[in-house]
């Protein structure tokens, strides 16, 4: 502290004009400056808006090195007044060496932003940087700092490293593992300058990895550098990803590969256990609009996986209409909604009495939204039927239907429905003139329908 002490009393010696702004700013930092004493300030003032404030800090940050320090230096590179830009890149000398690798590694992100900073030129002190961490003696370490990384962060590394590095197929190898999905795909590019079976035992390996994303461009990297393309296209082809599958289906020709014979091969073997061997087959059939025998089908409805049972729904065949109102009764919500949407392109007459049996079972356990979108599968008056027939049927329960009703009535906008005959809507409008005549309902929501 001796030497910033010495600079603190030349700063408080030096003449400066009575009442200038010089003087109301060097007050102000000997002010702030006789209560810092811990790092952790010091980091602090090194960003503070009077510029003697950020030379004391700076100073003090030069002569107690630490990976935060490095930081806040890192910071003042960028600042708008060049003597304490000076101080900073004189402070930054001390870091570039291997021997301080953790200090650099912990200051990585912010070196990433100062390439981006424009009030100075800061080229030879990134390019220093870089080659400090591109030192063979250290690469082992910023190899494991690498495999922890995100971001930014992990695709600079990973840049670096694959430079400097003479044999790079066990970097490659690493970063087509790598969590960060980014840096997966730049390896893939990467792969390709390797020597072919170099490059294709990588690819294979890689193909295995999670992101559709990312196998997708493995998978077109790969093609190319395989002579009998027929084994991974098949396998692509029951891939659980519908871009993987799209990929091998415009692929599979050139290979002599017939997508209908690969999915009907897999369907004379056992029945899938895995949840994306499902998902291949029931997608590829999808694709291929093959529809599945009715054991695959009804397996598939009651796979113990949603995401597989969501599948099967568009896979189900129009003859199973009872798997698709089973289907209401599962406890997914996309599966659920998946059944409406089937079920809404179904001839109202087939469906009918399955609807009006599941409403009689579950009315009053079903959720607000199930109970509005199946009986919403029913015509307009239909539906005023159905809630008609409830109030007959259930005269405890006469208020509760008489409010549903109320609301129907309300609800209701424009009445089309080309299903109900002319002579029964009469009837049920007759009925809800009835009830209004009493004032059982609102008359102005029944006027809305009558």
């Amino acid at each position: 502290m001796s030497a910033i002490q010495s600079w603190l009393d030349r700063l408080k010696n030096k003449q400066i004009p009575q009442s200038s702004w010089a003087e109301h700013r060097r007050n102000e930092a000997l002010e702030l400056l006789a209560h810092a004493g811990t790092d952790a300030t010091w980091i602090e003032l090194s960003n503070h808006y009077n510029g003697f404030v950020r030379e004391v800090a700076v100073r003090e940050l030069c002569s107690h090195p630490s990976p935060e320090a490095l930081v806040a230096l890192m910071d003042r590179l960028n600042d708008w007044v060049p003597q304490i830009r000076d101080l900073a890149t004189a402070g930054l000398e001390h870091y570039l060496s291997p021997s301080h690798v953790e200090a650099l590694l912990f200051a990585v992100e912010p070196l990433i932003a100062l390439a981006a900073r424009r009030r100075a030129d800061h080229g030879k002190t990134l390019q220093a940087a870089r080659a400090v961490l591109q030192s063979s003696v250290i690469r082992e370490t910023v190899h494991a700092n690498f495999l922890t990384r995100k971001g930014k962060a992990a695709r600079y590394l990973f840049e670096l490293l694959l430079e400097s590095d003479p044999a790079p197929e066990a970097l490659l190898r690493s970063a087509l593992a790598h969590r960060e999905v980014t840096v997966r795909l730049i390896a893939v590019p990467a792969c390709q300058a390797l020597p072919v079976a170099q490059a294709r035992l990588l690819l294979l390996e890689a193909l295995s990895q999670p992101s559709a994303k990312f196998r997708v461009c493995v998978l077109r990297a790969l093609l190319p550098l395989i002579d009998d393309q027929r084994s991974v296209l098949c396998e692509a082809l029951l891939d659980a990803s519908p871009s993987i599958r799209n990929l091998a289906r415009w692929a599979a020709p050139s290979s002599n590969v017939d997508a209908p014979t690969v999915l009907a091969d897999r369907l004379k073997q056992d029945l899938p256990t895995r949840k994306r061997d499902w998902l291949g087959v029931l997608g590829l059939a999808a694709d291929l609009d093959i529809e599945l025998e009715p054991q695959w089908q009804k397996e598939a409805l009651s796979s113990p996986f949603s995401t597989v049972r969501h599948a099967a729904i568009s896979v189900v065949s129009d003859s199973q209409l009872s798997e698709l109102l089973g289907a209401l009764d599962d406890s997914s919500d996309k599966v659920f909604t998946a059944a409406i949407a089937r079920l809404n392109k179904q001839p109202w007459a087939l469906v009918k009495a399955g609807l009006d049996a599941k409403l009689d079972r579950d009315w009053h356990e079903l959720s607000e939204m199930r109970r509005s979108s199946i009986l919403k599968l029913q015509p307009l008056w239909q539906q005023v039927a159905y809630l008609l027939a409830r109030l007959d049927a259930e005269p405890a329960a006469q208020a509760f239907w008489l409010r549903r009703l109320n609301t129907w009535c309300e609800r209701q906008y424009l009445m089309v429905d080309p299903v109900t005959p002319k002579a029964e809507r009469a009837e049920l409008a007759e009925r809800l003139r009835a009830l209004a005549a009493r004032s059982l309902i609102d008359s102005n929501n029944v006027a809305r329908v009558v």
